[in-house]
C-alpha cells in the first residue's frame, strides 16, 4: 500500500464515520474497537474490542471491503 492508497482509504473509512488520526492509533464504530499502524508498505488492523454477538469474521470483511473500494478507485494493485 502507498502513501496515496493509505490517504485514499482513510478517506474512505472517513466517509463512512470511521476516523484515521495520523498513521497509528485507534479507531472506534458501533461497538467496535481497533488499533491500527501503518508502516509506509502495510496498513495492520488489529480489533480490541466488539460486541459479543458480532463475528470478527464479519467486521474483517466490512474493513476490507471499504480498503478495497479505496484501492479500486484508481488508486493503483491492492498490497492490503
Amino acid at each position: 500500500m502507498t502513501e496515496e492508497q493509505f490517504a485514499a482509504a482513510s478517506r474512505r473509512l472517513a466517509s463512512n464515520g470511521i476516523e484515521l488520526t495520523g498513521r497509528e492509533g485507534q479507531l472506534t464504530k458501533d461497538g467496535i474497537t481497533a488499533t491500527y499502524t501503518f508502516d509506509g508498505e502495510k496498513l495492520s488492523i488489529d480489533v480490541t474490542d466488539r460486541p459479543f454477538f458480532l463475528p470478527l469474521s464479519m467486521i474483517e470483511q466490512k474493513l476490507t471491503a471499504y480498503l478495497e473500494q479505496s484501492l479500486a478507485a484508481g488508486n493503483g494493485p491492492s498490497a492490503v
